[in-house]
């Protein structure tokens, strides 16, 4: 990160408005070529999920992330390797939280049948 680029990243836009800001700041560091827009890659070499818009700063040469908000998704703007991270967090928070409503089914059902069997 460097001055021409952001001195910050962003893991969600709390507000759609607070994203336009954003966007216009980007959009001006993209028209004085201090950010520059890549070509859209296979996100599955990089470890994202979905499509994606990426970008690279001219001067340190990071390359960073944009998910545009969306409904309930809040995007984020994210160094490129962070993206990676901050996605396999989600999916790994996903899996357990499946992971717990199949044991919280098991136990209701075991408990279902003890009642049901305790009488007999």
């Amino acid at each position: 990160m460097c001055s021409d680029c952001f001195d910050k990243q962003y893991y969600g836009f709390p507000s759609y408005t607070e994203y336009e800001e954003f966007e216009e700041i980007l959009d001006l560091k993209t028209r004085a070529h201090k950010i520059e827009i890549m070509e859209s890659e296979n996100e599955g070499t990089k470890g994202l999920i979905d499509y994606r818009l990426y970008f690279k700063c001219n001067t340190c040469n990071e390359n960073y992330v944009l998910s545009i908000p969306d409904n309930a998704w809040r995007g984020y703007f994210l160094t490129e390797q962070n993206a990676i991270f901050y996605h396999k967090n989600l999916r790994m928070s996903d899996t357990d939280k499946r992971n717990g409503c199949l044991i919280f089914i098991l136990l209701l059902c075991s408990l279902f049948l003890y009642a049901l069997f305790e009488n007999f």
